[in-house]
């Protein structure tokens, strides 16, 4: 079997969006005659799923090996934060890249032939690191997989680093054998940067395991009509339409204790709408559970909700990328409320779906956004099944199929 080298500084135990595609990757492309090494960390800024089989993995190589080296990357990586973070930047991994992922590869590209490597962002670390093996193994076919847009990304603000991100962006781009893009949006942003290398991209959707079972589960007897948001509230993703809409809607007897609960799990931050939440959930329309939860719990929560709530980003050049939730809320089932930009990916995802819901854009007009979550709860919370084009267009295995595909040289 060929073998295909799968770089990503995120990969399981650590549990997060990051780590879908290395995952998939990883296992799927098995199906297609490859066979697959990550070379990965093993040290995480985050609580890590120990339950995954792929953290035992003998094929799965986590550096650094040994307590000290571990104790000594984990300061790395805090310095390597906060270094950044005075930059307004997120993109830890290049010291983990510099250390440890260049010298374990350069040592296994030497004595085993791979017929290519992926990386994988985020972080773009992954790709630094890629950069540096594909300068050192010219031969070697390297794709680059981005989970989120790097330029462009909307949570990066305009300075040295972002200039020096811009130049990262272009050594990537121009080295690369091909380039995955996240959203057909995210590609299109490409192309007019990059005219000239317009025949090295394509496009890696987000999608769903079709290995993993998410199903609606019985919605608790008795509970009045709930939405549900489980996963993190930040900068740049945050319901304020929708708490404003909950605010006027109360205010003028539109809705009632008992017509509907919003209810957010997991971390919280709601910044200047702190006293608006508080206000909100002191008459019981929001619950608040602001703690990490495993996916395992996390599906089980939305899983047994009368509505799904996705929150979605708008930046100024359009919405690159789809929240990996929508995919979970799809397989559930039952209505969603979205709040992304019109025309959207996401809601194009949604308008094929075959699941019922309602799509407002972040920015809409008061009466609007009132008149849709009215709309919402018009929808009976009976269980859809989603459609056949989005089973088989956003597989895992399919997705594997198409990084299979551009391997071989085939044009997907």
């Amino acid at each position: 079997m060929s073998r295909v080298l799968i770089v990503s500084y995120l990969f399981p135990p650590f549990n997060g969006p990051g780590t879908q595609h290395p995952t998939w990757f990883y296992r799927y492309l098995r199906e297609y005659g490859f066979e697959t090494v990550a070379l990965t960390s093993s040290v995480y800024f985050g609580t890590p799923d120990m339950s995954s089989a792929l953290s035992q993995d003998p094929c799965v190589v986590q550096l650094p090996r040994g307590r000290n080296a571990r104790r000594l990357t984990y300061q790395l990586y805090h310095a390597e934060l906060w270094a950044q973070l005075r930059f307004e930047a997120w993109e830890p991994g290049f010291a983990w890249g510099g250390m440890f992922g260049v010298p374990a590869a350069v040592q296994l590209l030497k004595r085993e032939r791979f017929a290519a490597m992926i990386s994988v962002s985020p972080t773009v670390s992954s790709h630094w690191t890629a950069l540096r093996l594909k300068r050192r193994f010219p031969d070697l076919k390297w794709i680059a997989d981005f989970q989120d847009p790097f330029v462009g990304n909307p949570f990066k603000k305009e300075n040295l680093v972002k200039r020096l991100e811009s130049r990262l962006e272009h050594d990537i781009f121009s080295t690369a054998d091909c380039l995955s893009a996240n959203t057909d949006t995210a590609r299109d942003l490409w192309q007019q940067r990059y005219p000239q290398y317009v025949n090295k991209m394509g496009v890696t959707w987000g999608g769903f395991d079709p290995e993993e079972t998410v199903n609606a589960l019985p919605i608790p007897p008795g509970e009045p009509p709930v939405m549900k948001h489980v996963g993190s509230l930040y900068d740049g993703r945050h319901p304020t339409a929708l708490l404003h809409s909950l605010k006027r809607q109360v205010a003028q007897g539109r809705l009632r204790p008992g017509d509907l609960v919003v209810e957010f799990v997991g971390a919280l931050k709601f910044g200047t709408l702190a006293p608006l939440v508080a206000d909100l959930e002191s008459k019981g329309f929001l619950r608040l559970r602001p703690t990490y939860v495993s996916r395992p719990e996390a599906l089980g929560i939305a899983a047994s909700a009368h509505y799904s709530l996705l929150l979605d980003i708008a930046p100024q050049n359009g919405a690159l990328q789809v929240p990996a939730k929508l995919f979970d809320q799809i397989r559930i089932g039952r209505p969603i409320l979205a709040f992304t930009p019109s025309g959207s990916p996401t809601e194009r995802i949604l308008a094929d779906s075959g699941i019922p819901y309602v799509s407002l854009a972040p920015d809409a007009p008061g009466e609007e956004v009132d008149a849709g979550i009215l709309r919402l709860l018009q929808m009976p919370p009976t269980p859809k099944n989603a459609s056949t084009r989005f089973l088989d267009t956003f597989s895992a295995r399919r997705l594997a199929g198409l990084m299979a595909a551009r391997i071989r040289g085939e044009q997907v």
